[in-house]
């Protein structure tokens, strides 16, 4: 980690990767939408805003220094990642199996045509993959933790805390295109838990790449029902069950994957994470 720094470069630069995020969103709408169907449009406004906010972000990253956040990469840390994230991967995939054999069932053939699957599947990669781990681990985590003090647990925790409640919150914005008000609030407390988890994968393995790759596979699973459908699926439907049941597994996953956060950093790692 780099040396402590001031609370106020701190918030600066949570401020401006704030403006970045906003910025590259309202220059997704300056995208002509022509003959496209509303959906179709969707996914590559989403493109283009991943696009323009991933190379913010980097260059934002740059000019506060700390180039070393999408740079180093140690050496077996994507082995590491696969080892500590196993569990999220491991859940990814038998969303990924069960969602493509449900498809297959329902409709053999994807009902995208390939140019829009590339723009589905590029824009997941950079807007959830990239920019949404360069900004919650990369940037808000990495910032808080240096300011909080970042050799110590506290430190740590507290980094971790508030970049993955941020995480969380940010998920209601979800309500914007969707009226399932329900799931997306089931959306925000699992995302919550999954992003310590994120957290605690990153402070172990030091290497934002396979938080990016790990983001898109579990994001892809899940939605990848979209590409035979050419449609959005709610997070109810994806979770499945009645609104309580919705509420219920979304707080017990949420949990468990915090608690598998907590015990990845736990104090005996502390000196080989400081």
């Amino acid at each position: 980690m780099d040396k402590k720094i001031s609370w106020i470069k701190c918030i600066a630069a949570i401020i401006c990767a704030g403006v970045i995020s906003t910025a590259s969103n309202f220059l997704s709408w300056l995208v002509p939408q022509g003959g496209m169907e509303d959906n179709m449009y969707g996914f590559l406004t989403y493109l283009v805003t991943g696009s323009v906010q991933a190379i913010g972000l980097i260059l934002l990253l740059c000019l506060f220094k700390r180039k070393d956040v999408f740079a180093n990469r140690p050496t077996g840390s994507f082995g590491n990642g696969i080892v500590l994230g196993i569990v999220l991967i491991v859940y990814a995939a038998y969303m990924l199996v069960s969602n493509l054999i449900s498809c297959i069932r329902e409709k053999s053939t994807p009902g995208m045509s390939p140019v829009f699957m590339a723009v589905y599947i590029v824009g997941i990669f950079m807007g959830a993959g990239i920019g949404e781990e360069f900004i919650f681990r990369g940037i808000f985590m990495n910032f808080i933790r240096s300011a909080a003090g970042n050799r110590t647990r506290k430190g740590l925790l507290i980094g971790m805390t508030v970049s993955s409640v941020c995480f969380g919150l940010v998920h209601f914005a979800n309500l914007q295109d969707s009226a399932d008000v329900v799931g997306t609030i089931g959306q925000v407390i699992y995302a919550v838990g999954i992003g310590f988890y994120l957290a605690a994968i990153y402070t172990r393995t030091k290497n934002i790449w396979f938080n990016v790759v790990l983001h898109f596979f579990v994001d892809i699973s899940a939605l990848f029902n979209t590409l035979f459908t050419s449609s959005e699926v709610s997070v109810s439907e994806v979770i499945g069950g009645d609104p309580s049941q919705v509420i219920i597994r979304s707080i017990l996953l949420g949990a468990v994957f915090w608690a598998m956060g907590l015990f990845m950093v736990r104090k005996s790692k502390m000196p080989e994470l400081a």
